[in-house]
């Protein structure tokens, strides 16, 4: 049944486009729902209005206006490589946009584009580590899941395409052993300079993570690691850690030592703290956010008991793949502490959220059934926003009713 409505997905994608998207889901692993995922990715992008003056897309279509389109492919990896550009992603976006449209409606279709492919591929792990099981947990977690890849990361696609290659690469790389996806990892600052400071981190887990755990369970030190990192992020203030002897290093120099040293500096940290008072969004947002770390925490201790009783002769997979997600939140709730550390702690969400579906395959005693349902309404600010609130303010209305040659009709010619 699910097969038949999901090859609804192409013909209603040009009737209209959130109904094709949404059939499609129903049979997200066939070739057709890729193609409709993608397709509609795209078309998110596209359908962005730009009215929002506080949204990330607002500004980077302001910067694709003010972009210096004779600049070619050479000078713009020249100016890379001397230091001069942080992020290589966005420039390279807005060059290659700029030879089809000036129009920023294009430029955010082709982010949509890259995006629509690793959100898609990042949904596909989720489905395989599912398997078959099909019923109202697996759909709390999927829905958990897909809040933090939705396509509404589309609006900051700098970051966000850059954390979902990243959550690919980490888990192909880390998880299923395929080594060739470290290309993954060392290239994800090209997306973001922010992740200039998690790949050397990664980097040295590969050669320690053999140590972390054994048979019998993860070593007692990464386990008292998390519980301390866990307990210090409740007390670390505002860029309490300094990073001038990162920043300073010859490692980085240029724009992305200089940007680092700007969101580290007291000015960062005084700006922060004032929108904290006087945001009563970023107030909610923050007590939510509070209550999902404390669900993280409470989750790790249960799991753990769990993964100790195991008997099964797949242990040691859970194992290892658990290991990675307490050194992960380690480091994690550590960078909470830096203005938009918050961040990395998304993406250990997802791979919190894959191990919990992956563990119910298993296990689907009462105690983790009712795990999983507590995740409603711990989660419930971010799916609501992620999900609807964002999408409402930053799409055309035309979006939403029309069908796919109005939307772009609509769009043509269209000029910040």
């Amino acid at each position: 049944m699910f097969k038949k409505i999901g090859s609804l997905g192409i013909p209603l994608l040009f009737a209209l486009p959130i109904a094709g998207f949404l059939t499609a889901l129903f049979n997200i692993r066939s070739k057709s729902s890729a193609i409709v995922y993608v397709c509609f990715a795209m078309l998110f992008g596209y359908a962005i209005s730009f009215l929002n003056s506080s949204a990330d897309s607002y500004r980077y279509a302001q910067a694709f206006g003010r972009f210096d389109n004779t600049l070619d492919y050479n000078t713009i990896v020249q100016l890379y490589r001397s230091g001069e550009l942080r992020d290589l992603y966005r420039v390279l976006l807005f060059y290659f946009s700029s030879l089809f449209s000036d129009n920023p409606k294009v430029m955010y279709a082709f982010a949509g584009l890259v995006y629509g492919i690793f959100s898609y591929l990042s949904l596909l792990i989720f489905v395989r580590e599912r398997g078959n099981i099909w019923n109202q947990h697996v759909f709390v977690l999927t829905l958990v899941f897909y809040t933090y890849i939705s396509l509404s990361g589309i609006n900051g696609f700098k970051f966000n395409t850059g954390f979902l290659v990243l959550f690919c690469a980490l888990y192909n790389f880390f998880i299923q052993k395929k080594k060739v996806w470290v290309i993954g990892i060392i290239i994800s600052p090209l997306f973001h300079y922010g992740f200039t400071l998690l790949v050397p981190l990664l980097l040295l887990y590969t050669f320690i993570h053999p140590k972390l755990y054994n048979s019998k369970g993860v070593k007692p030190v990464l386990f008292y690691m998390f519980i301390a990192t866990f307990f210090a992020s409740w007390f670390l203030k505002t860029n309490s850690i300094n990073l001038s002897f990162f920043t300073q290093s010859d490692a980085l120099s240029g724009a992305v030592g200089s940007r680092l040293d700007f969101v580290n500096s007291d000015r960062v940290t005084q700006i922060v703290d004032s929108r904290k008072g006087n945001s009563l969004f970023l107030s909610v947002q923050t007590y939510f956010n509070y209550a999902i770390k404390i669900y993280i925490f409470i989750s790790i201790l249960f799991l753990n008991k769990l993964l100790k009783r195991m008997k099964d002769n797949k242990k040691i997979e859970y194992t290892n793949f658990f290991a990675f997600i307490l050194f992960f939140f380690s480091f994690s709730f550590i960078a909470t502490s830096f203005p938009s550390g918050g961040r990395f702690l998304n993406l250990a969400f997802l791979f919190f959220v894959l191990y919990l579906v992956k563990f119910y395959c298993i296990y689907k005693n009462k105690k983790i059934r009712t795990l999983i349902l507590y995740a409603i309404p711990v989660f419930s600010f971010n799916i609501a926003f992620t999900n609807f609130m964002l999408p409402l303010l930053i799409l055309t209305p035309t979006f939403w009713y029309g069908n796919i040659f109005w939307i772009i009709i609509e769009g043509l010619g269209f000029h910040i």
